[in-house]
């Protein structure tokens, strides 16, 4: 059986279980702002927060040290998310298999949050920063299991647009709260660890995920249970593709967004206070070119039935952005590259999602969902994960911030090469 020939009267949400029109709107909304939650502390913590601590502690080493936070929070990248996706997956409880493991990441992300700007070293701020990472996997996971659990296919395109003007947000929303608020004490952690906790509590109060004490519990080995994460490329061409080509695209758009604060100081001229607060200016321009295309893309993908595409174009528009900083090392250059990066990216998050929950392995069909997309979602996880380390070892090679735009063009058109093959969808 082909992914695409898997029968959605299997899975919860599918034709015969869908949940009404207005509760899926609320479900979608709910889920927009789950992910505005996720994405501002990730944004608001990687852009901002982390960069400034970093420096703080040692400005002569603060690249190299900010590649040491991050990387160290790649551990938790790599386990967390797929393994709390499999957890979830076989969760039995009167809340759902979902319920549970929002709760509890988003308590765990919001708590270490707020013990960020107590950390006094960098492998201090390394251990807090990985803690919150497997908070915030943990909740991802079970959000993201949530569209093939209560979705049919024909109504991915829109959630998966939601979803992806949520990314946007976060991204804007957490790099303005954390930008406008940065020498204010622990304000930004605190607004940020509130901002998940609050959201994703009114989320599981409002959308109540149906207990799952009646299903079937499967019974596994350690050794079965760990090789369930494998995915042969060869027997599952299409999701082996649509990994490489989310990997790439993510990696090529965050070499230069990781580095982002820095670039401003030591690539543009700005100062320390200018930096933050035009950093914040940069999140709002972004936020503007994702919805003026994420409102559309999601909408047009589901009537035209294709999503490869809106892939291709947005890797197009996605260069031309990273290309603009090249030849307009200017404040003006920077807002131009930040609107443009938000049309092509905001394209890509509104179609990504729903092309993903197309090539998934036909095991979807037993209930696999959260561990299935959590393996996919490492496409994500992984390069956000390494493109410090990756954009400190270019920038110390060629001393200077030009070489991250030029990678970040390379990769996003071999994301775009990379979804050609796919051929389950189209």
């Amino acid at each position: 059986m082909t992914t695409s020939e898997i029968p959605t009267t299997a899975l919860p949400g599918g034709p015969t279980g869908a949940a009404p029109a207005p509760r899926m709107r609320r479900m979608s909304f709910g889920l927009l702002m789950v992910y505005v939650a996720i994405l501002a502390v990730n944004s608001g913590g990687n852009g901002i927060l982390l960069p400034n601590i970093v420096a703080g502690i040692d400005e002569a080493g603060k690249i190299g040290n900010l590649a040491i936070v991050t990387t160290v929070a790649f551990v938790a990248n790599v386990f967390a998310q797929p393994i709390a996706g499999a957890l979830s997956d076989a969760t039995r409880s009167r809340f759902g298999r979902r319920t549970p493991w929002m709760v509890g990441g988003a308590l765990l992300t919001g708590g270490f949050v707020l013990g960020l700007p107590m950390a006094q070293s960098v492998l201090t701020v390394a251990l807090v920063w990985l803690v919150v990472q497997v908070g915030v996997n943990a909740l991802q996971a079970a959000a993201t299991a949530i569209v093939p659990d209560r979705y049919p296919a024909a109504r991915r395109g829109g959630v998966s647009a939601m979803i992806g003007v949520g990314i946007t947000i976060g991204n804007a929303v957490g790099v303005a709260v954390a930008g406008s608020t940065a020498g204010q004490g622990s304000l930004p952690y605190v607004v940020l660890a509130a901002l998940v906790v609050v959201v994703v509590g009114v989320f599981v109060l409002v959308v109540r995920d149906e207990p799952s004490t009646d299903l079937s519990r499967e019974r596994t080995s350690v050794r079965e249970f760990l090789r369930a994460f494998w995915v042969s490329p060869r027997q599952h061409p299409d999701f082996a593709w649509a990994f490489g080509s989310r990997f790439l695209m993510v990696i090529g758009f965050y070499g230069a967004q990781t580095y982002g604060l820095y670039i401003l100081r030591d690539y543009i001229g700005l100062g320390d206070e200018e930096s933050n607060s035009f950093a914040a200016t940069m999140g709002v321009v972004l936020l503007v070119g994702v919805l003026v295309s994420a409102s559309v893309s999601g909408w047009l993908s589901d009537r035209v039935g294709r999503r490869k595409p809106f892939i291709v174009w947005s890797s197009v528009v996605m260069s031309l952005a990273l290309a603009v900083p090249l030849v307009l090392p200017t404040t003006t250059g920077i807002l131009v590259y930040a609107f443009l990066l938000g049309l092509g990216f905001g394209t890509y998050i509104s179609i990504d999602l729903a092309l993903m929950t197309e090539v998934l392995p036909a095991r979807l069909g037993g209930g696999s969902a959260g561990r299935d997309l959590a393996v996919l979602g490492l496409a994500t996880t992984l390069p956000q994960a390494l493109s410090p380390s990756i954009a400190a070892g270019l920038v110390t090679l060629t001393g200077g911030y030009p070489v991250l735009f030029v990678s970040g063009i390379v990769f996003v058109m071999l994301g775009a090469v990379a979804i050609r093959p796919v051929k389950a969808v189209r």
